[in-house]
């Protein structure tokens, strides 16, 4: 009888725990189960994948989502260009050109780097559990340097932060309180054939939302993919408006979001993302190589965006051991693991420039890989280890 009720309570003890545990992860539990098919795409590469020779192999086995372009600055004979043409989605890579924007007006003195920006102004562009934990930890960096301070922030700081956090409610802030024209003068300026000028992400994520769009999502990829550029351009710049000045459009979308986000799943976020402003590795290497020569636009405008883009110098623990010099801008997003740098071997001298884009991937197989942020890594060791180069041009065509 005993053993009975023993039993009976260590039954009913195990049910409410499991009962809590799931009633408080809820949303996450409901998440995965409406994904599971999703988290076994690309299952086959993750066992191959726990070194970064199995990434290089994957790469060079699966060119469709695959683009490296890596140039040895004054050594032409050691680069490598593996898809250099294909058009590829930036995601937050795309934040070179709001930066190189500023460093263009703070040169021509249209803005000044001391200008000072409301913290709160920024947050309004935050979509809810769109990277919404970056935009908290963006906030708590900024706080703990001292660069936010009173809720206050000066635009400069602003800058450095966006290089190296990549916050998306900041990178739109930012985006909206420079004249549109600019885009237009910066693409002219730097010559750009294959490359399109980045777009607020608020805009960009409820325009790929089923929910908001009232259509699903390779409707709405089939609709604007047969659109003028211009159009889409304009559709998304008034998403992005209306969620951050329309009260009663914002509180629709906060109050479907905060439920089901942007109500769509894994693969059609990642599917929806080909709308997003996209460029080559060709191409932005291109851009890279005439940054690190400072002769994008001027000398002064390639230092600032040089200096904005050196963040992983004073933030990355023993960085300095492998590079006299190194800058970046890296993503990770659903489906998605992009990077560009620029680097300087501490151990031959040489300079590198470099673009990695993997775009549409397997999701069980991105889950694994962007744990680790091993895209990063690798462009790391691109640069300044011997057998790492040896061995991707070992395994690409």
């Amino acid at each position: 009888m005993r053993a009975l009720k023993f039993f009976a309570v260590f039954i009913i003890t195990a049910v409410v725990v499991l009962g809590f545990v799931l009633g408080w992860n809820w949303k996450s539990f409901s998440v995965f189960l409406e994904n599971r098919e999703a988290l076994s795409e690309g299952n086959e590469w993750i066992v191959k994948t726990s070194s970064l020779r199995g990434l290089s192999e994957f790469m060079g086995e699966n060119p469709t989502y695959t683009s490296v372009v890596s140039v040895v600055v004054n050594h032409p004979d050691s680069s490598i260009h593996f898809n250099p043409d294909q058009q590829r989605v930036m995601g937050t890579t795309a934040n070179i050109f709001i930066l190189a924007a500023y460093a263009y007006l703070f040169s021509s003195e249209e803005f000044s780097p001391d200008t000072v920006i409301i913290w709160n102004d920024v947050t309004r562009y935050q979509l809810p559990d769109v990277d919404a934990s970056i935009h908290r930890g963006s906030y708590r960096t900024g706080t703990d340097r001292g660069w936010i301070a009173d809720g206050n922030i000066s635009l400069h700081n602003a800058l450095l932060l966006l290089a190296e956090t990549n916050d998306l409610a900041l990178a739109d802030y930012l985006w909206w309180q420079v004249d549109p024209s600019i885009w237009d003068l910066l693409s002219d300026e730097l010559a750009l054939e294959s490359t399109e000028m980045p777009l607020p992400y608020s805009g960009l994520y409820l325009s790929i939302s089923p929910e908001f769009q009232e259509a699903s999502v390779p409707e709405i990829i089939e609709k604007w993919k047969a659109a003028y550029h211009s159009e889409w351009r304009e559709h998304v710049m008034e998403q992005s408006r209306l969620f951050a000045e329309d009260s009663a459009k914002r509180d629709a979308i906060l109050q479907f979001m905060n439920r089901n986000r942007l109500g769509n799943t894994f693969q059609e976020e990642r599917d929806g993302m080909i709308l997003f402003p996209k460029t080559t590795a060709a191409e932005i290497t291109n851009i890279l190589y005439r940054l690190i020569n400072r002769e994008l636009v001027n000398e002064t405008v390639s230092e600032t965006l040089l200096n904005y883009m050196r963040w992983p110098m004073e933030r990355q623990a023993g960085i300095d051991r492998d590079f006299l010099d190194y800058g970046a801008i890296y993503d990770n997003r659903m489906g998605l693991m992009n990077g560009i740098d620029f680097g300087t071997s501490a151990y031959t001298g040489h300079t590198t420039v470099q673009a990695l884009f993997l775009d549409r991937l397997p999701i069980g197989f991105w889950f694994h890989a962007s744990g680790g942020h091993m895209h990063q890594d690798f462009m790391q060791r691109l640069i300044y280890d011997p057998a790492m180069i040896a061995q991707m041009k070992r395994v690409i065509p």
